[in-house]
């Protein structure tokens, strides 16, 4: 019989299904940056596509296997971010809700205001309650964590120009922090008060009215937004590009894999 080879798209759909149906994740926002039509930003998730405001570019990717990423200007006219089309309540920022949302970033250091944020939302400035989940280069430890009352300062260290994935979870009492699929921080959360506000990749705290300002100062990839608590081990799993321990979920979608494989 003859054996198909398995594509990269192929196992990333496998990477996804495993890593989402563990935890009973739903992946609505996935941005590989693959595909691209004018401004919009093709979601592989299960919403709506996303559109680019300001100047944005296409960069190399993390590896050849991950293609193109999303490179802001901070550097030029500092207004690049990308509007998802939905609010922090349509992706679960919202009362009684968790989430998991983490990107690859390559982080090209401060430059202008100390905020880099890879998750964001549109909103004039002063409103702290926002989603902001990103870089704050006024510390070495420079992982950071807003939104949800208090911010979470100090959670690890992202270096320069270099590929790190970043997390960031809340999982109902605890908002968390991992770099490289490890655990860097913890502390007590709430709900995030500006939940309602439409979501952003690339920057936060802006809106049509007040130019975006704090467009990230690097290049995202793979962005992603799940409407649950991923584990360790499936947190780990994305970042591996590996398939997870086999759960009972994760046998029947191997077993599903292999029959896939012996079809001519």
């Amino acid at each position: 019989m003859k054996e198909i080879l398995l594509r990269p798209t192929l196992l990333s759909a496998f990477v996804n299904l495993l890593a989402s149906g563990t935890s009973q994740a739903e992946l609505l926002v996935y941005y590989p940056f693959d595909i691209e039509s004018g401004s919009v930003f093709d979601n592989q998730g299960t919403q709506g596509n996303g559109a680019l405001v300001g100047g944005g570019a296409y960069g190399a990717g993390k590896d050849a296997t991950f293609g193109q990423a999303f490179y802001g200007n901070r550097t030029g006219a500092n207004d690049a971010y990308i509007q998802t089309g939905l609010s922090g309540t349509d992706l679960g920022f919202g009362p009684a809700s968790v989430y998991t949302a983490m990107a690859w970033v390559k982080w090209d250091g401060e430059s202008g205001s100390v905020d880099h944020m890879v998750f964001g939302q549109e909103d004039g400035p002063g409103n702290v309650s926002q989603l902001h989940h990103g870089i704050r280069a006024d510390s070495e430890s420079n992982a950071h964590y807003g939104g949800w009352g208090n911010d979470l300062n100090d959670a690890g260290i992202v270096g320069e120009d270099t590929w790190t994935h970043m997390t960031w979870q809340y999982d109902g009492v605890d908002k968390v922090v991992f770099l490289n699929g490890v655990e860097s921080a913890r502390g007590a959360g709430g709900t995030m008060g500006g939940h309602a506000l439409p979501v952003i990749v690339g920057g936060h705290g802006r809106d049509a009215a007040d130019p975006a300002g704090q467009s990230f100062n690097g290049a995202l990839d793979d962005v992603r937004i799940y409407d649950n608590v991923l584990t360790a081990s499936e947190i780990l799993a994305v970042r591996n590009s590996a398939i997870p321990e086999p759960s009972t979920f994760g046998l029947l979608a191997l077993s599903a894999f292999g029959l896939i494989r012996r079809r001519r």
